[in-house]
């Protein structure tokens, strides 16, 4: 009865099988050329002279035809691709080669045995024992062609021993026909073995190709959706500051607050998957040095004790003078989300920021005592849109996002992570950073120390093929005292600054325009029109990764819709300091 596996094995299944056995034939050809010619020579050397030297020359020449056309025919196998393509006709010479050669070492039975010199009789005896078998390994692969060198290659022996005068050697051609199912069992077994293997690794193939095919449609919708999602949000932001320095009533700005805070809410869930997109990407660069962990700690605690204290937990840190070797940007990004995900998933109790040294790394653990992991699931917690204890997905918590960028930003860092949790009393995240020599003064982006009280450029170029986005960053560039231009593409924008005779400080471009046209060419074309080169932000709401990472190729300062107010008018004055 066949397997149930074999009996909905598809007809294209058989034929890819087929086609991989007669691959793996082709690649034992240089096994099956050598060993018989070097063996044939030697063969030819020892019975010169003991049996008819005519056989020996012709069947030599047989042999060596024989193995010359095997190596054409191996040659132009794996010439190229194109040359594999019709596989029966493939496994048809393997066949017919496997048949000529069974042909040719089995005419040696009749035509050498006995010998002219008796005392070579046990020699001959033992060569035609082992030529049937000796290639059993390599032509068993393709069970065809094993049946097609064996059995003409075997027969004949067994019928020469078995006309013999001789009762040991008819005795002995009775003892060959139980070898020769035993050598034939031996073959089929070995055959189904490896066409199971080979089975399970083309099915195998196919199932890691629908898992990379369904991966990459996954990237693209959530990239997409993403990206369509990110216009809007990034536009009610704009017009929500700009609301909020209009309205002077009180109830009408606590809606502002309500309205801002949902906003920003939404900006972190697409942050989140802005921030996967850019490791995804390869494009988040580490700057290691040595500095000292204690001011970075108490910073995270001081801001980290209120928010706790308003949920209604202790949150308690034990510190001790450190220097460690990290990225500090990433590292305090990495502890954030501990500690984000210490709050979220923690009722009662409390938080315990630490740090200790063991030997030549220091310790660093977040504690809660939240409602713990399970112990089978702890690795699962680190992929992607995973929450344990969420079911309803209150978006409360997250997308599910913030320990796979934990997990992708420690090995980035080549830092490790290890989880200790007991369910019902509370989890304990570690993270190993080594120690550092000397600490190191932490430098700080000279964007993040711009001024943004006050804005620099005064003319300013918009360009987006959204008229909301538009709109928006044009009003509230108008409230921040720009001359503002706006347009939707590059042609566009030409057109009316030549039409208004006005140059600007700075452009502000989306990075993927309509018609296919993208910011970094629609900056340097502009810039060679006007013939003159004006510094420029490209504003994306692209999270795949692709994208994101030919946008930093661009050399631009880029910026990730939705951009809050002031990030963007800090990134406009540091264009200003620059080209000054």
């Amino acid at each position: 009865m066949k397997k149930e596996g074999q009996a909905k094995e598809s007809p294209a299944l058989k034929e890819r099988l087929r086609a991989e056995l007669v691959r793996i034939h082709f690649t034992q050809l240089p096994a099956m050329i050598v060993a018989p010619s070097l063996g044939g020579l030697f063969s030819t050397w020892v019975l010169w002279g003991a049996v008819n030297n005519d056989y020996l020359v012709i069947g030599m020449s047989a042999v060596l035809s024989l193995s010359t056309a095997r190596v054409f025919l191996y040659r132009r196998y794996f010439a190229s691709p194109s040359e594999r393509q019709d596989q029966r006709r493939w496994s048809h010479f393997a066949v017919c080669g496997a048949l000529l050669s069974g042909v040719v070492w089995g005419s040696a039975a009749p035509f050498l045995y006995p010998a002219q010199i008796p005392e070579y009789n046990i020699y001959l005896l033992v060569l035609l024992a082992l030529v049937p078998v000796a290639p059993i390994a390599a032509l068993a692969v393709y069970l065809p062609a094993f049946y097609a060198y064996y059995l003409p290659c075997v027969t004949p022996y067994i019928v020469t021993l078995a006309l013999q005068d001789t009762r040991a050697e008819q005795l002995t051609a009775v003892l060959l026909v139980m070898m020769s199912g035993a050598t034939i069992n031996f073959a089929r077994e070995y055959a189904k073995s490896l066409t199971e293997a080979q089975r399970l690794q083309l099915e195998l193939s196919d199932q890691k190709a629908a898992l990379e095919q369904a991966a990459r449609v996954k990237t693209q919708f959530l990239a997409a959706a993403s990206h369509d999602l990110r216009q809007p949000v990034h536009a009610m932001g704009l017009f929500l500051e700009s609301l909020q320095q209009r309205v002077a009533d009180r109830e009408q700005q606590s809606l502002l607050r309500h309205m801002h805070s949902a906003q920003q809410g939404l900006r972190g869930m697409l942050d989140e998957m802005l921030d996967i997109s850019r490791l995804d990407a390869e494009v988040v660069r580490v700057h290691p040095q040595d500095f000292s962990l204690r001011p970075l700690l108490e910073k995270l605690a001081r801001e980290y004790a209120p928010l706790a204290t308003q949920r209604g937990l202790r949150f308690r840190w034990v510190l001790k003078d450190a220097v460690v070797h990290s990225d500090p940007v990433q590292l305090e990004r990495i502890l954030r989300n501990l500690l984000d995900n210490a709050l979220k998933y923690t009722r009662r109790g409390g938080i315990l920021l630490a740090c200790r040294r063991r030997n030549d790394q220091f310790l660093i653990q977040v504690f809660d005592t939240g409602a713990g992991i399970p112990a089978r699931r702890q690795k699962e917690i680190f992929l992607e849109f995973t929450q344990i204890g969420n079911p309803e997905r209150d978006a409360g918590q997250g997308l599910g996002l913030g320990l796979a960028i934990v997990d992708r930003l420690a090995r980035l860092l080549g830092h490790a992570i290890e989880v200790r949790s007991r369910p019902g009393r509370g989890s304990i995240f570690g993270l190993w950073v080594a120690a550092g020599q000397s600490p190191a003064r932490v430098h700080h982006s000279a964007a993040a120390t711009l001024d943004a009280a006050g804005l620099r450029p005064k003319r300013v170029l918009i360009v987006d093929d959204n008229a909301a986005i538009r709109a928006g960053i044009r009003t509230l560039l108008q409230q921040w005292g720009c001359q503002v231009t706006t347009a939707d593409s590059a042609q566009t924008a030409l057109q009316r600054l030549r039409d208004t005779a006005i140059l600007p400080e700075a452009m502000i471009v989306d990075y993927r325009l309509a018609r296919g046209e993208t910011a970094p060419e629609a900056i340097a074309w502009l810039q060679e029109q006007l013939q003159t080169d004006i510094p420029a932000i490209i504003v994306t709401g692209d999270t795949d990764p692709s994208r994101i990472r030919e946008a930093h190729a661009s050399g631009y300062l880029l910026l990730h819709k939705p951009v809050a107010p002031e990030r963007l008018k800090v990134c406009l004055n540091s264009l200003a300091e620059a080209a000054v």
